[in-house]
């Protein structure tokens, strides 16, 4: 843990300090400064101020990061057109496009950070909820289930987020809700009014949850201590009968560095031992699936990769990290897996053509 701090902590640096090499000016300094900075004062705000001053310095802190990656790559897209027009000139002997100024390519740039960094923040305001059908004789009469996930409750993420998931509720007023991980992501001891708020939704076949990742970089225990005052049970390497249907839930492994794992890590070591003949739904945070427990399951839900926040890491990388991007897919053998892409944003409020969702899943 403490290597990958540092390693953020160095890439962040190496990020701003590209950023004052290209403007070049004395003027920026102190706002690079801040910025670079703004993390720490985040974390000390969110344990010591007031929830409002804690959510502005947060919400300015992230959005920032998320300018600066966007300034980044905007400079980068210009210094590849210039490339190109270079070329063009040494090859071909002409110059057809214009070749902008210093001045000009700063003011594009930021207008182009500025631009998508307005957008990125728009996206994640509006979820989409997703609708899918199960067949199966394992059930006698339909179960609705609702799946949030990574809705990153904390200095920035908040009610608003917890707005749109009781509007979801109470139009599709599901039997069983349940959280693959990440609802933590902060602070809660000042944070009764989330936890109320959450308590409100009181499904008939109740409500159950995993633990994410952050979970643990934020305090496993208050945060065990804030989602079951919300009114979820923690399934941590165990399991629930609810009659025709069997709920699973089992840590994430990052709880590995914290020596804070309670019970198997792996889905098959409880799978294997559990009848046949329920509807087995299994809940775990990262979408990676144990190969030995195909078969053994009927649905899983995780969460965890924000479907790559934007668009090309959705499409290209996080594939090749876990066993799905984002979506419904049939692991074959009768399992199928659903990967949301969360409700909220562990990192800055924005998302590039990979907005957020909800899930309802009817079992019949």
């Amino acid at each position: 843990m403490k290597w990958f701090i540092l390693a953020f902590l160095s890439i962040y640096l190496l990020m701003n300090l590209y950023v004052y090499l290209r403007l070049r000016h004395r003027a920026i300094l102190p706002v690079l400064a801040l910025g670079f900075f703004s993390p720490f004062l985040m974390r000390y705000a969110d344990a010591n101020f007031s929830p409002s001053l804690s959510y502005i310095i947060g919400l300015g802190t992230l959005l920032y990061m998320g300018f600066l990656l966007y300034l980044i790559i905007s400079f980068l897209l210009l210094d590849l057109y210039s490339l190109f027009v270079r070329a063009m000139h040494s090859i071909f002997g002409i110059n057809p496009l214009p070749r902008p100024s210093k001045k000009l390519s700063i003011v594009i740039a930021l207008s182009l950070a500025l631009s998508l960094s307005a957008y990125s923040y728009y996206e994640t305001l509006k979820p989409e909820v997703y609708h899918f059908h199960i067949k199966t004789d394992k059930v006698s009469q339909r179960i609705r289930i609702m799946h949030i996930s990574d809705v990153h409750l904390g200095p920035v993420m908040g009610m608003d987020k917890i707005k749109l998931i009781k509007e979801v509720y109470e139009k599709y007023k599901p039997d069983l809700l349940v959280s693959t991980g990440d609802l933590v992501d902060g602070n809660m001891k000042r944070k009764d009014g989330l936890a109320q708020a959450l308590r409100e939704m009181s499904p008939p076949l109740g409500k159950f949850a995993v633990l994410g990742n952050h979970e643990y970089y934020r305090g496993v225990q208050q945060a065990i201590e804030f989602t079951e005052s919300a009114g979820f049970v923690l399934l941590r390497g165990s399991w629930v009968d609810l009659g025709s249907i069997i709920v699973v839930g089992v840590d994430d492994d990052d709880c590995r560095f914290f020596n804070a794992c309670v019970g198997p890590l792996s889905e098959y070591e409880i799978l294997k031992d559990l009848p046949k003949d329920k509807f087995i739904l299994v809940l775990k945070h990262k979408p990676r699936v144990d190969k030995r427990a195909l078969g053994l399951f009927d649905l899983m839900l995780a969460g965890h990769t924000h479907g790559g926040v934007y668009y090309p890491v959705g499409k290209f990388i996080i594939p090749r990290l876990f066993d799905a991007n984002a979506g419904w897919v049939e692991l074959g053998k009768g399992s199928v897996l659903f990967v949301s892409k969360g409700v909220g944003t562990g990192g800055p409020p924005m998302r590039f053509f990979e907005p957020p969702d909800m899930a309802i899943i009817d079992i019949q």
